[in-house]
Order: C-alpha cells, then sequence, then structure tokens
C-alpha cells in the first residue's frame, strides 16, 4: 500500500468518497426492506422500552418524594401525640387532613403491632391487622422505612410504611400513590405509548422450567388493573378484565404484534417488582404501520435517488478534493490556536466561496467568542457570575417564572454609628472586606447575592438555578457568614478597629422571577411577598437579640444535620396575622433537628 501512503491528499479523498458511495449504495439496494423492517422494529422497541424506563423513573421519583413526605409526616409532634391516643375516630380525622396536606391516595395509620387504627378513605375498619401486608409487615421485621407496590381493593398503589418513634415505635403510618388509569394515560401522552398494567398467573411456566431445568414463557391467566386505552379499545384486547390468553404467551423482553382495528402494535412486556399474589408486568403498545409509512415512501424513492447521487457524487468528489485540502489544514491551525485560548487569532481570506464563508464565520465566531468572554467578564463585576451566565445562556425568562426561592438578607448591627465615627475611605475599606467575606459565604452554597443593601447583601437561593436543597443551602450559607465574620473581626481587631455584628433572616416561598426593567436597562429580580417577609425577619434578629432568624416555612425544609434554638411567634409590619420564626444555632452530623425548640 505504499501507492497509497504517496498518493496526495486530494487523490485519497475521492478515492474514499467514490468508494464510500458505491458501497452504500450496493448495500441500500441490496438490503433496503430488510432494513426497514428491522430499524422499525428496532426504533418501536426502543420506544417501549423507553416508556417502560420513563415508568421506572416515575415510580422510583414518585417513591422518593412518597418516602421524603413519609417520613417528615411521621416526624410530626401533633400526629406523635395523635397517635399516642390510639383513638381510631380521632385518627380517622387526622389520616383524612393529613392525606389533602401531602397529596397521597391512601393514608393509614397502625399501631405498634401492625393492627390498623384509620384509613383516611374510610373503606378499611379499625383493628384490621396488617402485620403480614407488604411493606407493612418488612417495616415491622427491620424498623425502617419500606416500600413497595402492592394491590389494595383491586387498585394498584405505590407504597410506604415508616415506623413513628416517640423514642419507640408507637406505630406505623402507610402512604400510598394510586398507579391507576391516569397514570397510564400520562405516560402515553409524554411518550406516545400505550401502557396496560397486567397482574399474570405464570405458575405453569415456572412448574415447567423446575421440571425440565428449561426457562419457559407461558402466560396464561391474568388481570388488567389500568390501562391508557379506551374502554372500547379494552374490550378488544382484554375480556372482562382478563387478559386473552394469546396475549399472555410471549417470551417476556421479546416484541410481538398485536392487531387491533385492522392496525397492527408492536407490543412488549416488561416485568415490574411487586408485593402481588400475580407477577406484574407493563405491557406497552405503540403502531407498527404507522412508523412503516413514511419508510415505505422512502423505499421506492431510494433506488432511483442512489444511481444518480452516486453520478453526482463522483464530479463533486473531484471538487471537494480539490478544494478542502488547501483551506482543511488552515481551519485545523486555527481552531487549534483557539482551543489554546487565543480568541484574537483571525484567519485570512482571499475566497469567496463556500470555504472563504467558513473561514468568515470561523472569525466571526473567533470574534463573538472573545466578545462575550469580555462581556462575561465585565458583567460578572456588577452583577453576581450565576446570574451573568444565566442571562447570557438565555436561562432568564423575559416574562419571568414561578419559583420556590429562598431569600436571604443580611445586615450590620449599629452600622449608623459605625459610618458616623468612620471616614469615608475606610468606611469603603471595611465594607469591602465585609462584603468579600458575605459574598464568599453566599457563592460557596451555590447561591446569588442579588443586590447589596447598603450595610448587607440580599442573596437568592433557587433562582436563577434551583438545586433541590436550596433551603439548607440558605441556612449553611448564614451559618457561613457568622463564621466568616468571626475570622474578619480577628483581622479588624489588629488594625483596631471595632468588631462588626450581624443579623441574618431567611424566608422560603413562591416568587415571580426574571428580567425586569425597560430594554436599556434590564436586572434579574424576584417580586413577591416572600421577599418583603424575609426582609421583615431580618429585622426580628434585633428583636429577639438572635443572629440567625428563619421561617417555618424554611425550618420545615431542613434536615436533621441543623440545631435550631428558640422559636417565637411575632407581629411583622405590613401583616395582619403574627409570624413564627425560629432561630438557627449551628449546623453538623451530630446535631439534633428538635434541639432548642418549644414543644
Amino acid at each position: 500500500m505504499r501507492w497509497w501512503a504517496h498518493s496526495r491528499l486530494r487523490t485519497k479523498i475521492f478515492l474514499a468518497f467514490s468508494a464510500l458511495i458505491l458501497a452504500l449504495l450496493l448495500l441500500t439496494l441490496g438490503f433496503v426492506q430488510l432494513a426497514v423492517s428491522r430499524q422499525v422494529q428496532s426504533t418501536l422497541k426502543e420506544e417501549l422500552l423507553t416508556t417502560g424506563h420513563v415508568f421506572q423513573g416515575l415510580v422510583t421519583e414518585r417513591g422518593t418524594r412518597l418516602l421524603t413526605n413519609t417520613i417528615l409526616l411521621a416526624g410530626d409532634f401533633a400526629l406523635k401525640r395523635a397517635i399516642a391516643t390510639y383513638d381510631p375516630s380521632t385518627l380517622a380525622s387526622v389520616a383524612l387532613n393529613y392525606q389533602g396536606r401531602v397529596g397521597v391516595d391512601l393514608l393509614w395509620i397502625a399501631d405498634e403491632a401492625g393492627v390498623l387504627l384509620a384509613d383516611s378513605r374510610g373503606r378499611q375498619q379499625s383493628g384490621k391487622e396488617l402485620a403480614t401486608f407488604s411493606p407493612v409487615a418488612e417495616a415491622l421485621t427491620s424498623g425502617e422505612a419500606s416500600a413497595t407496590i402492592a394491590e389494595i381493593e383491586g387498585i394498584l398503589f405505590q407504597l410506604v410504611a415508616v415506623p413513628v418513634l416517640g423514642p419507640d415505635v408507637i406505630g406505623f403510618l402507610l402512604l400510598g400513590k394510586a398507579i391507576d388509569d391516569p397514570v397510564a394515560q400520562q405516560l402515553q401522552e409524554d411518550t406516545g405509548s400505550h401502557i396496560s398494567f397486567l397482574g399474570v398467573d405464570d405458575t405453569l411456566a415456572q412448574q415447567l422450567q423446575k421440571g425440565t431445568g428449561s426457562h419457559v414463557s407461558l402466560l396464561t391467566h391474568g388481570k388488567l388493573f389500568a390501562s391508557s386505552w379506551s374502554q372500547r379499545e379494552r374490550e378488544v384486547l382484554f375480556l372482562r378484565g382478563q387478559v386473552i390468553p394469546e396475549l399472555l404467551q410471549r417470551a417476556q423482553g421479546e416484541t410481538f404484534l398485536l392487531m387491533l382495528a385492522r392496525e397492527r402494535f408492536l407490543s412488549i412486556l416488561v416485568p415490574i417488582s411487586s408485593h402481588l399474589s400475580l407477577p406484574l408486568y407493563a405491557l406497552v403498545q405503540r403502531s407498527y404501520d404507522e412508523a412503516l409509512a413514511p419508510l415505505y415512501a422512502l423505499r421506492r424513492r431510494m433506488a432511483g435517488i442512489g444511481v444518480g447521487a452516486l453520478v453526482v457524487a463522483l464530479f463533486l468528489g473531484v471538487g471537494l478534493a480539490r478544494g478542502i485540502t488547501s483551506p482543511v489544514q488552515t481551519l485545523v491551525v486555527s481552531m487549534q490556536e483557539i482551543l489554546r485560548g487565543n480568541l484574537r487569532h483571525r484567519i485570512r481570506v482571499n475566497r469567496a466561496d463556500e470555504i472563504g464563508f467558513l473561514a468568515h464565520s470561523f472569525n466571526e465566531m473567533a470574534g463573538g467568542l472573545e466578545e462575550r468572554e469580555q462581556i462575561k467578564d465585565t458583567f460578572g463585576r456588577f452583577v453576581s457570575r450565576g446570574v451573568a451566565e444565566a442571562v447570557l445562556s438565555g436561562r432568564v425568562p423575559l416574562a419571568g417564572e414561578r419559583r420556590e426561592v429562598s431569600i436571604l438578607f443580611q445586615d450590620i448591627r449599629g452600622f449608623t454609628t459605625i459610618s458616623e465615627k468612620t471616614d469615608p475611605e475606610a468606611l469603603v475599606r471595611l465594607l469591602n472586606q465585609f462584603f468579600t467575606e458575605m459574598v464568599a459565604a453566599v457563592e460557596a452554597e451555590g447561591g446569588v447575592v442579588k443586590q447589596f443593601t447598603g450595610d448587607g447583601v440580599m442573596a437568592l437561593f433557587g433562582a436563577p438555578v434551583a438545586h433541590p436543597d436550596d433551603p439548607e443551602r440558605a441556612v449553611r450559607a448564614a451559618l457561613g457568614m457568622v463564621s466568616r465574620l468571626a475570622g474578619l473581626n480577628l483581622r479588624l481587631r489588629s488594625q483596631g478597629v471595632p468588631a462588626l455584628h450581624i443579623g441574618v433572616g431567611i424566608h422560603t416561598g413562591e416568587v415571580v422571577a426574571g428580567r425586569i426593567g425597560p430594554d436599556e436597562r434590564v436586572e434579574y429580580a424576584v417580586v413577591g411577598d416572600p421577599v418583603n417577609l424575609a426582609s421583615r425577619i431580618e429585622g426580628l434578629t434585633k428583636e429577639l437579640q438572635a443572629t440567625i432568624l428563619v421561617s417555618t416555612e424554611t425550618a420545615a425544609r431542613l434536615g436533621p444535620g441543623f440545631t435550631l434554638g428558640r422559636a417565637a411567634v411575632l407581629p411583622v409590619k405590613g401583616k395582619e396575622q403574627p409570624v413564627e420564626v425560629v432561630e438557627v444555632l449551628s449546623y453538623g452530623p451530630t446535631a439534633d433537628f428538635r434541639s432548642g425548640t418549644d414543644p
């Protein structure tokens, strides 16, 4: 192959290009029918499996949210007191109330032995034994939270059971979300695939496998729990809630075709982990004929197009090979310069064809990157880098959006007295040192400094970038401010400057966030009552002589690692009702979530 090594680059490009086109044409003409069929089945199977994965992801996400709500609910002091009464009528009212608050379809309360005390739906009699019912049985055995999918009164439920401690186990909470027709219909809207949930009896298959040593898929009987199909269509596929034997005599994980109203549907059975008496499967289906329609038309055109394309490609190959070789190397060298960070590098353009356009585009791209970097650097000096990047990347909606945000306000105690006794230049230096520490504490937790309020800062957690633990991040940032201030005060004392003291208020609520202002001067802002309330809470720190105060909305979202202090209900200017605030003392792995709080 020495001749190939010594051939000119344009010759190599032409030969390779021509050989590729010819090979593709021959393969296409020879196997187009097979390729079309396999591609459609493969694509549909992937889409069917994707629907199964979407459902599994939905189950996981709902399970996590359900578990979190159940654990938080199990730690509710008022609920513990209610359970301790073991009064069915009281607990029935409590269960119904909490069911609406946490947004679940089922809430049961049982005593420490697994005996049902209350059902939020009022369909189960108190005194019913749940000790053998999953997941209560697992929670009884392990003393920890347990989750599963089970059937209750003919309906599938995703269930979580959690022990209620006081400090020993005084009872159990069982929360559930239904897996019903609306869930199946929502999955169908999201993925385009129909889905049905079936309980299947495969006892005979298990017996055959045990006797012969070979795995056998022979599903002969089952039950329909929920489906995205309409009632009329179900009557064709299913008979009075029983899955037809023809449908179930299929190998699990393999696709098969079903006919419905003269239309073929590619189908697959996906197993689902559950604690049912029958194994649970998701039957996922999508129209096979609909997917084939555009490909049939494509197949008819490919032969004619392919022959013409080959002839044209040969001529194009000559021209492309001749025109590409020279500027390609120039582009490669220029791209390497950009990758090294030399954004000022440009290509000298001496031609007006497509390659010249590409070179012009490259220069414009390099100029845009250089300008964007300059804008980001300059913009980031006036607003936080997080807001700058969000605005430049277009992630800040023009019309605004509703977000749950934790807002932090911080203020220096006695700043008026300090400013009166300090000359302006020294005061500015002092504030710059102070704000350097405060901004570092906010950005260390992923927060955004919205603005400087003279002697304090306003910071956002949850906008423009949201995190699942934004309330905790805000409180950790406040504790970081206190810690960094202690170090700053040591340096200030060595300079003969009195120590600074701060107050921090935090509130979590829904605001409207977005770009606000005329086109000539817009800024990223949050608007809503939670902003005012956070500022008022910061003002209450002086009244309570506390460093960090948070609202109960924020405190309720904190994990067990935070140590809380005093709680107080105080009137707030602009609010008809008083506001309950809680003092935050510290954060650490050994902290007690309820430490220092009022019962």
